[in-house]
């Protein structure tokens, strides 16, 4: 797998991607999909929803909304505590913030999912949807990341391991997509 990513005129960018990269992406975007979708879920608070006061637009003066943590390492990677020494804070700010955050990311994710098209034709994005694969790939990647418990020189960890190891397509995969990431940040100068 080599990636090709250019420069048009005008701004646009054309990624080549081939169909079982494409399916790969695919896959991995709807997967951290269905994780945002888990913590909108949990999003009920004392078994009550919360309150919109338009669609989409949570009462911003209800008592209603996440206020902890996510358990999950990936999500709580992907939605830190604002104030970490400071307890009430961090949940007063994600119970005004997440789910616009929540919101920004999903979009994001569905302008890649959007614009992946089959492997058959180069894909061509604009400026605005190179920056929401630069977002959803950074999150795809801190996921990945989490997931595998990542750390600095994690590359000899990775060489380290034998060929069976259920890690090694994860692994594969971060690298791949940290490729993707730089060659779009490159071209997006």
């Amino acid at each position: 797998m080599s990636l090709e990513i250019k420069r048009e005129r005008h701004g646009f960018v054309t990624v080549a991607l081939d169909e079982h990269e494409v399916m790969v992406v695919r896959s991995a975007c709807e997967q951290l999909g269905e994780l945002f979708e888990s913590r909108e879920s949990a999003d009920i608070v004392g078994g009550v929803a919360p309150v919109e006061v338009i669609p989409g637009v949570l009462d911003p003066f209800s008592d209603s909304g996440p206020k902890i943590r996510p358990e999950d390492p990936a999500l709580a990677r992907l939605l830190p505590d604002a104030y970490p020494d400071d307890a009430d804070a961090t949940g007063e700010f994600r119970r005004y913030s997440e789910a616009d955050v929540l919101a920004f990311k999903r979009g994001n994710l569905q302008t890649m999912l959007g614009t992946l098209g089959d492997g058959a034709e180069p894909i061509r994005l604009d400026q605005a949807q190179v920056q929401s694969w630069m977002y959803a790939i950074n999150d795809l990647r801190l996921t990945i990341g989490t997931r595998l418990d990542l750390e600095e020189g994690y590359g000899e960890l990775m060489a380290a391991l034998p060929p069976e190891d259920p890690r090694l397509p994860l692994f594969y995969l971060y690298e791949w997509l940290s490729a993707l990431q730089d060659g779009l940040v490159r071209v997006a100068k």
